[in-house]
């Protein structure tokens, strides 16, 4: 469970650092307010004012400010008007303006060359003005205004945008839609024809549209025209739209929800044990006379292979039973070791450190060389592995453990808790329809919700989702029982060892739990003096030798990995489709 908090708070911290870059856009520039306003006449005209206000962050050249609009509309007058900012020294250009695009350029220093400095974020609030022609579009039975407030390709989020649309009496009262879904209303004011909206936190690079449509409405001058266009089509459109943002909000809730109670529902069918007779608090004795590589593969790693505290614990006891024997320098130093047994029941383990041996000495310092060579690695990973295979044979044989649930838990987080959330997201920010921008973000976030769920899932203890037989319950609560009493000093201090071999005995059998150090220290406040015993003498002078050993098989792991790696939409009809939308930049 551990492990699992462990990559939920990674996860978070992820989650977190993903937000920040995604809403980060390294320009010089930010948009704290833009208004819109247009007043829309009988004849299918509209005057309309854009201001946009810069806050200028860093030294800066010019602002821009661009416009693209579907024919038959056409711009006139166009006019720029600075209301606050520097003088504009180096005057105002057009990259292109025609009929129906406008893109320019405010440029406030002399020349390209020149930086204006910025202090106290300078603000800089410019109004474009312009009327256009045919905005109004004629359908067979119904009159619309589809216009877009602010358009795509602006590279920071709009915090205010404020929105004012007036239209002659006799239009009538329109029914409204606004696209994208998601987006963020502060206020709506409608007083007669006059019509007030106010958005917050527009993200950037996404458009805002309004459709204002009279039915029944004709004959209002404009020259723009889809006679083949009903109002049943645009409300089947509009419900369309929302239906389909329905179905991928609501879709991605279930989802998330799916993932996390699916697990639950394998927990508890195929993870709760049924309960065992055993309430000791915990165990003074060793509770089985077990191999401590075995009790690892149990108790530590859960029915795996065993970890690498299991090497240096079945030293050990190879040491204790005199099958091995510790090589020390004119200091009492470990240096080494002696296999004086090879044939004993750990062949296979002594197999894999006789690759290093020389004149019948496995020296430490040669075999922390010969890992960093890839043959060698390999071989002694092989071997190391094959014994490793060997125990974890051993204790399958028991049948401790029923893991199906286990695998089915954690095989269904992989694939519908990970894998098919990212390829989700990476699908969902390729390919998208106009009007799901925000929808798309909204499901990225769920999508990435579920993944560290899925992460979090993957993470746990394997006994979480199996299930423990009854003797393998308590043949697991015992020796955790055991662990605890060693970690315990006020219970060891009360019930000390009774003879110098059970020293020994602890010290293995705390190597293999994973607590040596721990419980050496222990033993340690209870006699300072070092025990005459191969085990525990070895442990109170030379207590980093269980590190050294257990570090073995990660060193060749590291070795062997790190030689693979240097091997190998429409206007006027569809969502999105409204009419112009500026842009704005700066430099």
């Amino acid at each position: 469970m551990k492990r699992a908090v462990i990559t939920g708070i990674i996860f978070a911290v992820v989650l977190s650092v993903f937000l920040m870059m995604a809403n980060y856009s390294g320009a010089i520039f930010e948009l704290p307010e833009r208004t819109y306003s247009i007043e829309v006449h009988e004849n299918g005209y509209a005057d309309i004012t854009e201001t946009v206000t810069y806050k200028m962050k860093k030294p800066f050249r010019y602002v821009t400010y661009a416009i693209d609009l579907p024919a038959p509309m056409k711009i006139r007058n166009f006019k720029i008007d600075i209301l606050q900012g520097p003088p504009v020294l180096g005057g105002i250009s057009y990259d292109k303006k025609t009929e129906n695009s406008i893109s320019t350029k405010i440029l406030f220093s002399r020349s390209m060359e020149d930086y204006i400095p910025v202090t106290d974020n300078r603000i800089i609030k410019v109004a474009f003005k312009y009327t256009v022609e045919n905005i109004l579009i004629e359908g067979s039975d119904f009159t619309q205004l589809f216009i877009k407030y602010v358009g795509h390709g602006t590279v920071v989020r709009t915090k205010v945008l404020n929105v004012q649309v007036s239209f002659p009496l006799n239009f009538g009262e329109p029914l409204i839609y606004h696209h994208p879904w998601g987006l963020q209303f502060k206020s709506k004011e409608i007083a007669s024809n006059l019509y007030k909206f106010e958005f917050r936190n527009i993200p950037k690079d996404c458009f805002v549209e309004g459709r204002f449509v009279f039915p029944g409405l004709s004959q209002t001058g404009t020259d723009y025209f889809m006679k083949n266009l009903t109002l049943k089509d645009v409300k089947d459109l509009e419900a369309l739209y929302s239906r389909r943002v329905f179905l991928y909000v609501s879709g991605s809730i279930t989802y998330v929800l799916l993932v996390l109670l699916i697990p639950i529902f394998i927990y508890r069918k195929l993870g709760r044990e049924n309960p065992v007779a055993y309430d000791a608090e915990y165990e003074r004795e060793l509770p089985y006379k077990d191999l401590p590589e075995l009790v690892n593969s149990v108790v530590k790693t859960i029915c795996s292979l065993p970890g690498d505290d299991a090497i240096a614990a079945a030293v050990l006891d190879s040491v204790k039973k005199g099958d091995i024997q510790f090589v020390e320098d004119g200091n009492h130093q470990i240096t080494g070791l002696r296999i004086l047994n090879p044939n004993s029941n750990r062949k296979t383990l002594f197999d894999a450190f006789r690759i290093f041996e020389t004149d019948g000495v496995i020296d430490f310092k040669n075999v922390k060389k010969g890992l960093k060579n890839q043959r060698k690695a390999q071989d002694f990973l092989k071997k190391i592995n094959q014994w490793r295979a060997e125990i974890k044979k051993n204790v399958d044989e028991r049948k401790y453990l029923d893991s199906k649930g286990n695998v089915i838990a954690k095989t269904f987080a992989t694939i519908f808790g990970v894998i098919i959330p990212l390829l989700s997201i990476v699908f969902l920010n390729r390919y998208y329809e106009p009007g799901f921008e925000i929808v798309n973000s909204y499901v990225s976030l769920l999508m990435i919700l579920t993944s560290g769920i899925g992460l979090v899932i993957i993470a746990m203890r394997k006994d979480v989702f199996s299930r423990w037989s009854s003797e393998g319950l308590i043949y697991y609560l015992r020796w955790k029982n055991f662990e605890k009493f060693l970690r315990d000093f006020s219970l060891l201090s009360t019930y000390p060892p009774q003879s110098l071999a059970i020293w020994d005995d602890y010290i293995i059998y705390a190597t293999t739990l994973g607590i040596a150090r721990e419980v050496i220290d222990n033993l340690k406040k209870l006699y300072p003096e070092p025990p005459a015993t191969p085990v525990a003498r070895t442990a109170y002078i030379n207590p980093v030798i269980i590190h050294e050993i257990s570090s073995f098989r990660t060193i060749a792991a590291s070795t062997v990995s790190s030689s693979s790696r240097g091997s190998g939409g429409s206007h006027g009809s569809g969502i999105g489709g409204g009419a112009g939308g500026s842009r704005v930049g700066a430099g």
